[in-house]
């Protein structure tokens, strides 16, 4: 039996700051984040837009995709996220909440989702592909079941701190069934774990008033060349778990969790160069390339040659357009990369792709699956390039006023889901509330 992705929706904030600005505005050279990290733009957060607007409507269009879906067929909705707001009460019970109102408004019976099983999980920037995993072992036990896994994140960083270029935010919604139309998932994973301090969000601590006071901040602190380090051991460590006698070669599409778009060309290199050296193509490689075998820098002179680069363009780059025009999506970005792998090459019925997940802390999973032949129709309600077209770019400056809380009023135009309450209340009683627009 084949269990995988049946459907996929995207959604992330209507703003966008481009990287060019931002590149101005903190004095750091322009062509060094667009040609060498593959940046454009990031995704901003309108006054009215969090993490749970962002996930409910991801969902939302993938309901409205999927119009035929009984909500009493689905039997979990999970939520893979690093940007909860709540140590208690987790994002997917806001999400069930919205999910009911949805199919309460199209009459297809009131608490319809009243035995859906929801969770968050979290572990950095693979929690949604955890939970995914989760799904499928709980599908192949309920097969006439379909479960939805939602990836959101909001990634941001301190104002001026080196990570604040790779900022982003939006959400995925995949559907997950028996016989899916998009991609069936191998029954193999390689899985790789050590506990790292590369990149982390504790309970901080500061002195007020002579009291020490408890304090949570949703920008992490991070060590970026650690968590580049960890990212590429443990995802080597992980695909000699996966593959026995596996190849990269074999396969045609890689896609990879991208901290920035180009992040998964660069930490693939030397494992792909020791792929074809094992495969004993690596001399002929190195003498078509004029490659000094002899020299100490033959790995960077590899990731230079035409022949990878070639072999980038035909493999890899499909699934980095979107992350350049968004930005870092924590759990999200290995699925935005794998919608954009498919809407931005000539994918077909049989073909293959491999996957390197990754979450600091760190652990890494490397899985795979095949194109199913439903694969057309189900791309082609995406609209995804009409989304990029109608973001709004926005200043330097109201991209500061927005992350200082100073602006109050959304700018962009109204959004599918609502805040009915934002947290903060006169009478100091914590309440959140959501709705979709009438």
């Amino acid at each position: 039996m084949k269990i995988g992705i049946d459907d996929m929706a995207f959604t992330a904030p209507a703003l966008a700051l481009p990287i060019k600005d931002l590149a101005e505005a903190r004095n750091i050279e322009y062509d060094k984040l667009r040609f060498g990290l593959g940046l454009k733009s990031m995704a901003v957060c309108d006054a009215d837009e969090d993490v749970i607007t962002l996930a409910s409507t991801a969902l939302i269009h993938l309901l409205q995709q999927n119009e035929n879906l009984n909500p009493r067929d689905i039997g979990r909705i999970y939520v893979g996220t690093e940007s909860s707001i709540d140590g208690s009460k987790p994002i997917a019970s806001y999400v069930h909440e919205i999910a009911n109102q949805y199919f309460n408004s199209n009459n297809q019976g009131e608490n319809s989702l009243r035995n859906c099983d929801v969770i968050d999980m979290t572990f950095a920037c693979i929690g949604a592909v955890d939970a995914m995993h989760n799904s499928l072992d709980y599908l192949a036990c309920n097969p006439t079941k379909t479960a939805i896994v939602i990836a959101a994140d909001i990634a941001n960083y301190d104002l001026g701190s080196p990570g604040e270029y790779t900022q982003g935010a939006g959400a995925t919604a995949i559907l997950l069934k028996a016989n899916p139309r998009l991609i069936s998932f191998h029954s193999s994973w390689g899985v790789a774990m050590k506990s790292e301090h590369d990149f982390f969000k504790p309970v901080r601590l500061e002195v007020l008033n002579g009291e020490v006071k408890e304090m949570h901040d949703e920008k992490p602190i991070y060590d970026g060349h650690l968590s580049n380090e960890t990212y590429k051991q443990r995802i080597e460590e992980a695909w000699e778990n996966y593959a026995t006698d596996s190849s990269i070669s074999e396969y045609d599409y890689l896609v990879f969790h991208l901290p920035y778009a180009y992040h998964g060309r660069r930490v693939i290199s030397s494992l792909f160069e020791k792929d074809l050296k094992t495969s004993g193509l690596l001399e002929q490689i190195y003498q078509e390339s004029e490659i000094d075998i002899n020299t100490p820098n033959t790995s960077k002179q590899f990731a230079k040659s035409d022949y990878y680069k070639q072999w980038v363009k035909k493999h890899v780059s499909g699934g980095e357009v979107y992350s350049s025009d968004i930005g870092n999506l924590y759990t999200a970005s290995i699925f935005l990369s794998l919608m954009s792998t498919l809407k931005n090459n000539p994918v077909s019925h049989g073909q293959s792709v491999l996957f390197f997940a990754y979450g600091s802390g760190s652990k890494a999973k490397v899985f795979s699956g095949t194109i199913e032949p439903g694969i057309s129709q189900v791309i082609a309600r995406w609209n995804l390039d009409r989304f990029f077209d109608e973001s709004r770019s926005i200043s330097f400056s109201t991209y500061i006023d927005l992350r200082s809380k100073k602006v109050s009023k959304p700018i962009a135009p109204k959004k599918l889901v609502v805040q009915l309450s934002s947290g903060v209340t006169a009478t100091n009683r914590y309440e959140r509330g959501y709705s979709i627009r009438a």
